[in-house]
C-alpha cells in the first residue's frame, strides 16, 4: 500500500476511539465550534467519520447531512455574532480606516465568492462569518453562499473521503503500478527542461567577432 493511502487511513484510526465512544455528536459539534471563530479539528474528524462509515461505523448519508447542517448553523452563529458586535471587534485590530474601508468594498463585491472559497482554508474557515457579519453582508446573500459552501466542503471532504476509503486498495495499487512510469516522465521532462534551456542561452550568447 502508498505512503499516501497509509497516512489517510493512520490518520482516521487516530480519531477512532473519540468517534466510537461519541459517534456523530463529536463531528457536529467540532464543526459548528469551528463558525465561532474557535480551532476544533471538524475537518479531520469529517474525514475519519467518513473513512469509518466504510467500515458501517457510521450512516454515511445522515453523517454528510449532520456535517452540513453543522457546518451552516455555526457560520451562521458566526454571522450573527458579527453583526451584533463585530464591528467594535474590528475597529480595536490594528488596521486603518482606510484598508477598512477597501475590505468592506471588496466584501461587498466579492462577498459571497469569499464565504464560499474560506470553507476549504483552514483560518478563513472559522472567521468568515463573523467578519462578513461585522462588515454587514446582507443577511439572504450570507445564507445562500454560506449553504453552498457547506455543500460544496462537506461533499469534497466527506463524500470524497467516503469513496476514497472504499477503494482506497485499487488506488494505492494504481499509483504503486504508476510509479514506475511517473519516474520515467520525470526524467523526460527534465531532459526537455534542460534542453530547452540550452537552446536558449545559444541564441541569446551574442556571436564571436572576426579580427
Amino acid at each position: 500500500m502508498s505512503e499516501i493511502a497509509q497516512s489517510i487511513l493512520t490518520a482516521a484510526q487516530n480519531y477512532e476511539p473519540v468517534l466510537i465512544e461519541y459517534g456523530l455528536l463529536i463531528i457536529f459539534a467540532a464543526i459548528t465550534i469551528e463558525g465561532l471563530g474557535i480551532p476544533a479539528p471538524g475537518q479531520s474528524l469529517l474525514i475519519a467519520g467518513a473513512l469509518l462509515s466504510t467500515r458501517g461505523q457510521f450512516n454515511i448519508n445522515l453523517l454528510l447531512i449532520s456535517a452540513w447542517f453543522a457546518a451552516f448553523t455555526g457560520s451562521t452563529l458566526g454571522y450573527i455574532i458579527g453583526r451584533v458586535g463585530g464591528r467594535k471587534l474590528l475597529l480595536r485590530l490594528p488596521i486603518s480606516p482606510s484598508r477598512l474601508d477597501r475590505i468592506e468594498i471588496l466584501c461587498q463585491r466579492y462577498g459571497t465568492v469569499l464565504v464560499i472559497l474560506s470553507r476549504f482554508i483552514d483560518g478563513p474557515r472559522q472567521l468568515t462569518g463573523i467578519v462578513v457579519g461585522s462588515l454587514q453582508m446582507p443577511t439572504v446573500a450570507f445564507l445562500l453562499a454560506s449553504s453552498a459552501g457547506a455543500v460544496l466542503w462537506v461533499g469534497f471532504w466527506g463524500l470524497g473521503s467516503y469513496y476514497l476509503g472504499q477503494h482506497i486498495h485499487i488506488i494505492a495499487q494504481g499509483l504503486k503500478s504508476a510509479a514506475p512510469y511517473t519516474w520515467i516522465a520525470t526524467g523526460l521532462l527534465i531532459f526537455a527542461l534542460c534542453a530547452y534551456l540550452f537552446r536558449r542561452h545559444n541564441r541569446q550568447k551574442p556571436p564571436s567577432r572576426k579580427r
